[in-house]
């Protein structure tokens, strides 16, 4: 199906599919400090890092109004810290088997909640005074914060073999640059965490899932890496939804809800569009539009697409998209509840467009 109007080159298509589950992360905003430590001045390296935490009351200081942040960050100071920029709910009846952690621990509901999500291992001992080692930070964080883990991956280190059990954690969160090696080459597992860099990871990791909640990164599953997914122009293609929900009020239909999920589908295949130099519903490498939807998670019994290139502005995509009929009908089925706009540009400055239209 291909219509040109001047040099304009769009195409449409249309999908029924059945529901799945869809699931999301969720993480926090950065807030003021309410604590200030006396033993960690603003020249600190990780001053900003500790501040964070401390007025987010992930971390606190100690009695003595130190944060000690050279000193071996422990397994119960992690896992409240962890536990509380998680926001869990710390009201769970749920008891562990650990005979060495006392219902009147200083952190015992935070614990409890993480084992409960399978997040720490239940077990005889839990040894809540004894200090973390990298490795076993590691894969904390990628627990907690849903940090996808595979085998695939660019970081490599000489002092992590291919048998070692942390290999994946530590490789796939190195991959986003939420954990770094001591040296270029070199991870150190064994190495203990100090509460500072502690402070480091937890915020490293909150910005990256608030990335992902934001739908600014997405995981593909086909290549095994998170891939970026900001569009080009939020406003042009919030201009998209607007021209076209005047469409549908004309020829009296309910307006299309602008759907970030799927907006974050549009990016992924606009940039595709650009990257692999195609121009065609079908990805030579995703495959068809609801195949993409699948893979990133989105959830639709039935998806439509409008694509275009050479397009200056949204109001031209609108009117050609209005030209031609099977474009029409996608912009007015009556079923379509959702719809996602994206733009790329390519390396000579032309935006390829994509609109996607779903009922939920």
């Amino acid at each position: 199906m291909l219509k040109k109007v001047s040099s304009i080159v769009i195409l449409s298509l249309i999908f029924q599919a059945t529901p799945y589950a869809e699931s999301l992360m969720s993480t926090t905003e950065v807030a003021l400090a309410a604590e200030v430590a006396k033993d960690v001045p603003v020249t600190h390296w990780a001053s900003n890092s500790i501040q964070h935490m401390l007025g987010e009351q992930y971390m606190t200081t100690y009695e003595d109004g130190s944060f000690k942040p050279d000193q071996s960050i422990t397994r119960a100071e992690a896992a409240a810290a962890i536990a509380r920029s998680m926001q869990l709910k710390m009201d769970s009846s749920f008891s562990p088997d650990f005979k060495d952690l006392p219902a009147n621990h200083q952190y015992y509901k935070e614990i409890c909640a993480l084992v409960e999500l399978g997040i720490l291992q239940n077990g005889d001992c839990f040894n809540p005074d004894s200090p973390l080692k990298r490795m076993q930070i590691a894969k904390m964080l990628t627990l907690s914060y849903n940090i996808e883990v595979d085998s695939t991956n660019n970081s490599k280190f000489n002092d992590i073999n291919e048998a070692h059990w942390a290999k994946d954690y530590i490789e796939s969160l190195a991959d986003v640059g939420i954990i770094q090696g001591v040296k270029s080459q070199q991870f150190a597992p064994n190495l203990m965490v100090t509460r500072a860099q502690f402070a480091t990871l937890i915020e490293r990791s909150l910005t990256f899932t608030n990335k992902v909640k934001n739908f600014e990164v997405a995981y593909d599953y086909l290549s095994k890496t998170y891939i970026p997914t900001v569009n080009f122009s939020s406003t042009m293609s919030n201009e998209v939804v607007r021209l076209i929900n005047i469409e549908r009020h004309k020829n009296k239909l309910q307006p299309l809800s602008l759907d970030a999920a799927l907006t974050q589908v549009a990016v992924i295949k606009a940039q595709d569009m650009v990257n692999r130099h195609y121009f065609e519903h079908e990805s030579p490498y995703y495959g068809a539009p609801w195949d993409l939807a699948t893979l990133f998670d989105y959830p639709y019994t039935s998806l439509g697409e409008n694509i275009g290139r050479n397009i200056p502005t949204p109001q031209a995509a609108v009117k050609a998209w209005m030209a031609s009929p099977s474009h029409r009908e996608n912009i007015l089925r009556e079923h379509y509840t959702n719809t996602g706009v994206a733009i790329a540009e390519d390396s000579k400055g032309n935006y390829y467009w994509v609109q996607l239209f779903s009922s939920q």
